[in-house]
C-alpha cells in the first residue's frame, strides 16, 4: 500500500528540535497554577510552628489518585504523507478530542512517603489513552525512514519523582514542583526518560488535600511510544492537566500553645517562688517536654517547678515547650528583693533595778532587724518615749511594767520587764560583805551575853537593809560529842535569835556544817571551830 505524497510546501520540514509556540501553552498552564497557589497563600512568615498547626503533616505515608487529560509529543501529527510532528505541536492540537477516535484521558496515582511536610518522595502510575500515540499512519522522510506501525492508543507510565512544595507547612494552597524519571511502556518498546511538574496542592482537612498538577514525562528513544523516530529525539506523554485527592495516612503534627505563664512579679531572696506553665496538652503532638530558665543560670522542667533565688535582682524566667511541630516560648519577669527582716528583740534591761523614786532609771536595748527600726517605750507609769536607751524618773513607789514595741517595715517585736521602785536604801545595803561571828561554850548551844550583843547589830543591819538576807552556818570542833547535831542546833539558837528580833524566817537559812579541824587563832583552835557564822546573801543569791 502506498500513500501520497504532500506538496513541496509541506515537505520543507521546520527547524528540529525546538519547541514553537506550543510549548507557551504548557509553561502558562503550569505558570497559572503556580501563580494561582502563591495568590491564595499566606506569606511565609504570616504563621508559624509555635503559632498555628501545620496544614500539612510530615513523617508519614500518602496516596494520590485522580484524572484528567492526556496529551502526546511525538512524530505522529495523523497526516497522510510527511511527518511534521518535531515541533511538538501537539500541545495545542485539538484534534486529539475529534479525530481518531479515543477521547484524551489519563488515571494518575501514587504511593509515597512525606518526609516533611514539604519534601515528599512517591512512586507514581499514569495510564492514558493518546489518540496520535499509535504510529499510524506509516510516514517516511527522505532523511530517515519512519517505522510506524499500529500500535495502540493506550501507554503505561511508571514514575519516580521527588517533591517539593512551598509554605506547606502553614499555607492553605501549596504550590509544588516534581523531578524524577519515568518509564514508559505499551509502546513499540519500553522507553525511559526523565519527568518534570507542576501544581497547586489544596488543603482541605488534617488529612485530606485537592491538587491540579501538569506533568511532563519524556521518553527517549524516540521510537519507543510511537514506533517511528524523526529528527526529535523524545516523545512526552503528559498529564495536562490532571485532578485529584490526596490522603495522608497521619495527621499533621499539632505544636504547643502556651495558655497562660504565671509567677511572683516580686519575691524576697531566699524564698521559695511557685511557677506555673498551661499548654494545650490535650491536643499537642507527643512527646511534649517542658524547660524552665530563671534567669540566674539554673533551670528546671515540668510545669509547675518552684525556685529560690539567692540574690536581689530582677530576672527574666524563660518558659519553652518543644515538640516535633515547633516550639512555644513565653517570659515573665521577677524581682527579687532582699528578704525580709522583721525587728528581734535581744535584751531589755534597767539600770538600777530596782529603783528608787526620784532616782533616773536609764533603760537600755538591744535590737536587730531591718532599718529603719523604732522603738517605743511604754514606762508603765502612763508615760512613753522612744529610742534605743531612753531615761525615765519614777516619783510613787510601786512595780512598774515596762514594754518595749520594736517595728520596721517588715513587721513588729514586743517585750517587757517589771521594775520595782522601792524606798531607798542606805549605802552600807549596797557594800556589807559579812556580819559578826559568834562563839559557844565547849558542848553546848545556848547563845552567850557576848554573842547576843554582836547578833544584836547584825539584826540591825538585816532590818534596815531590806535587800539583805542571811545564811547561818554551825560548826563545832572534832573533840565535842555529836559534832554534826551540835552543829545544827549552834545554826538554829542564831536564827531564832533574829526571829526574835523582827527578821523574817523567809530571808533566814540554816545550815550544820560538823567538825572542822584546828583553823588556828587568837582564842585557840576550839574556839575558833565552835562558832556560828552570818552570811549576807544578797538580791537572791540564796
Amino acid at each position: 500500500m502506498s500513500f501520497p505524497t504532500s506538496s513541496p510546501a509541506a515537505q520543507a520540514p521546520l527547524p528540529s528540535g525546538r519547541p514553537d509556540g506550543s510549548w507557551k501553552g504548557f509553561y502558562g498552564l503550569l505558570l497559572t497554577a503556580v501563580l494561582f497557589g502563591l495568590a491564595f497563600s499566606p506569606p511565609a512568615h504570616a504563621q508559624s510552628p509555635a503559632q498555628a498547626q501545620s496544614k500539612r503533616a510530615g513523617d508519614t505515608f500518602y496516596i494520590k489518585l485522580g484524572g484528567g487529560l492526556s496529551d502526546y509529543a511525538g512524530d505522529n501529527d495523523g497526516s497522510l504523507g510527511l511527518d511534521q510532528t518535531t515541533e511538538f505541536e501537539e500541545f495545542s492540537d485539538t484534534r486529539k478530542f475529534t479525530d481518531r477516535g479515543a477521547f484524551p484521558y489519563v488515571l494518575v496515582g501514587e504511593l509515597g512517603y512525606q518526609f516533611s511536610p514539604e519534601f515528599g518522595l512517591g512512586l507514581g502510575y499514569q495510564f492514558g489513552q493518546y489518540p496520535f500515540a499509535d504510529g499510524v499512519p506509516l510516514t517516511t522522510t527522505p532523511s530517515a525512514p519512519g517505522q510506524g506501525g499500529d500500535l495502540g492508543q493506550s501507554r503505561h507510565t511508571v514514575q519516580l519523582l521527588a517533591r517539593y512544595m512551598v509554605g506547606a507547612s502553614g499555607w492553605t494552597f501549596s504550590p509544588y514542583i516534581d523531578a524524577g524519571l519515568n518509564v514508559s511502556l505499551g509502546g513499540l518498546s519500553p522507553g525511559v526518560g526523565h519527568l518534570v511538574g507542576i501544581g497547586v496542592d489544596a488543603s482541605v482537612s488534617d488529612r485530606m488535600s485537592l491538587f491540579l498538577e501538569g506533568r511532563l514525562n519524556f521518553t527517549f528513544g524516540d521510537d519507543a511510544v510511537d514506533g517511528i523516530s524523526t529528527a526529535t529525539r523524545a516523545d512526552a506523554l503528559s498529564a495536562l492537566p490532571a485532578v485529584g485527592l490526596k490522603y495522608t495516612f497521619d495527621r499533621p503534627a499539632v505544636p504547643p500553645r502556651i495558655l497562660a505563664l504565671d509567677g511572683p512579679a516580686e519575691v524576697p531572696a531566699g524564698e521559695s517562688a511557685a511557677f506555673a506553665a498551661r499548654v494545650n496538652e490535650e491536643e499537642a503532638t507527643r512527646p511534649l517536654s517542658y524547660v524552665w530558665n530563671f534567669g540566674d543560670g539554673r533551670t528546671a522542667t515540668g510545669l509547675t517547678p518552684s525556685h529560690v533565688y539567692n540574690e536581689p535582682g530582677t530576672y527574666t524566667v524563660a518558659f519553652t515547650a518543644p515538640n516535633e511541630a515547633g516550639v512555644a516560648r513565653d517570659s515573665l519577669t521577677v524581682d527579687v528583693v532582699p528578704p525580709p527582716r522583721p525587728p528581734r528583740i535581744v535584751s531589755l534591761g534597767a539600770t538600777p533595778d530596782p529603783a528608787s523614786p526620784g532616782e533616773p532609771v536609764q533603760f537600755e536595748s538591744t535590737v536587730e532587724g531591718a532599718e529603719p527600726l523604732t522603738l517605743e517605750w511604754n514606762l508603765g507609769d502612763g508615760r512613753s518615749t522612744t529610742g534605743p536607751a531612753p531615761t525615765h524618773t519614777y516619783d510613787t513607789l510601786g512595780e512598774y511594767t515596762v514594754r518595749l514595741v520594736a517595728s520596721n517595715e517588715d513587721g513588729t517585736a514586743t517585750d517587757s520587764l517589771a521594775l520595782p521602785v522601792e524606798r531607798a536604801l542606805p549605802a552600807v545595803c549596797k557594800t556589807v560583805q559579812e556580819l559578826n561571828t559568834v562563839y559557844f561554850a565547849r558542848g553546848s548551844s545556848p547563845l552567850s551575853s557576848e554573842a547576843r550583843q554582836k547578833l544584836r547589830e547584825n539584826a540591825e543591819g538585816l532590818r534596815i537593809c531590806p535587800n539583805l538576807s542571811v545564811r547561818v552556818e554551825g560548826f563545832a570542833s572534832s573533840d565535842e560529842p555529836a559534832p554534826l547535831p551540835l552543829s545544827r542546833d549552834r545554826a538554829r539558837a542564831v536564827a531564832d535569835f533574829y526571829e526574835d528580833n523582827g527578821i523574817a524566817p523567809g530571808r533566814i537559812t540554816t545550815s550544820g556544817e560538823g567538825a572542822v579541824g584546828d583553823l588556828g587563832g587568837k582564842k585557840g583552835a576550839d574556839e575558833q571551830n565552835r562558832r556560828a557564822d552570818s552570811i549576807p546573801q544578797r538580791n537572791g543569791d540564796l
